[in-house]
């Protein structure tokens, strides 16, 4: 008997400090948990919800009907092994969005970047878990992808070859027509500067073919391209480029990380990248959401602190080229 009330104790405890746990995260309604549209300028997107105090270290991704946001980040202060890179993501259900939640496939291994398919019925990431069960340790980083099931997410699946190599596979984002856009480092010796690039791996017949370089306009050997954004029609794409030289101990002595853009012309070829501007600097991850009205990235400093940001999707249409 003693035992039974010691139980049920316990029990109604645990039940009291969740609810008030929930009663403290803010009811939020509306579009974007009913946030203030931003401007012409950039301003931090959701601040103590998705931008919270650690650090968010992807791009912010929405299902195609806008009720479901993913992200991923990192546990500050930063300890490897007991928390490692994870998923998040936060739902619009009942007429109000949830708490910030962590994806039930992640967690254990370091896990980022996921992406939404065009028909939201798949969310693809990259991760550096293990591509065998029964292995020991991680595995290099690859790109991974789960299904919408009745009851929630698939277990993992690798996407395996010809978009996985032994090299770094990772930020994947797709196309309305299922192109594959993510960042690698494979041409590492054919680029004796060991950079990242952009690479594309096109959907036919229902398989992935073998990557291309997006472009060589867009890829350079001085710099490193990283993070794509693809518009859903292919039209432009946004990314990373990172120029920074560091000194012995890891500080940077010139150079800059900075959103760029291009452009396609009317043959499909891709126009020389522009910088998107001053408000662009010491960002990455940028997305644009579904309904094309906001650009999303974040911004971070050198001592990790990374947030997200937002800005009117108009700054796009600003930089397109007046054909």
């Amino acid at each position: 008997m003693r035992k039974q009330i010691t139980k049920f104790c316990l029990v109604l405890f645990t039940t009291i400090i969740i609810n008030a746990q929930q009663s403290d995260f803010p009811k939020l309604t509306g579009p974007y948990l009913g946030q203030k549209p931003p401007g012409m300028k950039p301003e931090i997107f959701a601040p103590g919800i998705i931008s919270s105090e650690h650090q968010e270290h992807s791009s912010l991704s929405f299902s195609p009907d806008r009720k479901e946001m993913w992200w991923s980040r990192w546990h500050l202060p930063r300890d490897f092994d007991k928390y490692p890179q994870e998923i998040m993501f936060i739902k619009y259900e009942k007429e109000m969005w949830s708490k910030p939640m962590a994806a039930p496939f992640s967690g254990i291994y370091r896990d980022g970047g996921p992406a939404f398919s065009p028909d939201g019925n798949r969310i693809y990431f990259y991760s550096r878990r293990p591509v065998h069960r029964d292995s020991v340790g991680m595995n290099d980083n690859d790109i991974w992808y789960v299904e919408r099931i009745k009851n929630g997410w698939s277990q993992p699946v690798n996407l395996c070859q010809p978009v996985n190599t032994p090299f770094v596979e990772a930020t994947p984002c797709l196309a309305a027509n299922g192109n594959l856009y993510f960042t690698s480092d494979r041409n590492q010796y054919v680029d004796p500067t060991g950079n990242n690039d952009l690479f594309v791996s096109k959907f036919i017949d229902g398989k992935y073919t073998e990557p291309e370089s997006v472009s060589d306009s867009i890829n350079t050997s001085s710099a490193r391209e990283s993070f794509p954004y693809i518009a859903p029609d292919e039209s432009y794409i946004i990314f990373s480029r990172d120029n920074r030289k560091f000194d012995s101990e890891g500080n940077v002595i010139e150079g800059d990380r900075k959103l760029m853009i291009s452009f396609r012309w009317r043959d499909g070829a891709w126009r020389s990248p522009v910088e998107m501007g001053p408000d662009y600097y010491k960002v990455r991850f940028p997305s644009v959401s579904p309904d094309g009205k906001y650009l999303f990235f974040t911004k971070y400093s050198e001592k990790t602190d990374e947030d997200f940001y937002w800005v009117d999707a108009k700054v796009i249409e600003e930089l397109r080229p007046k054909e």
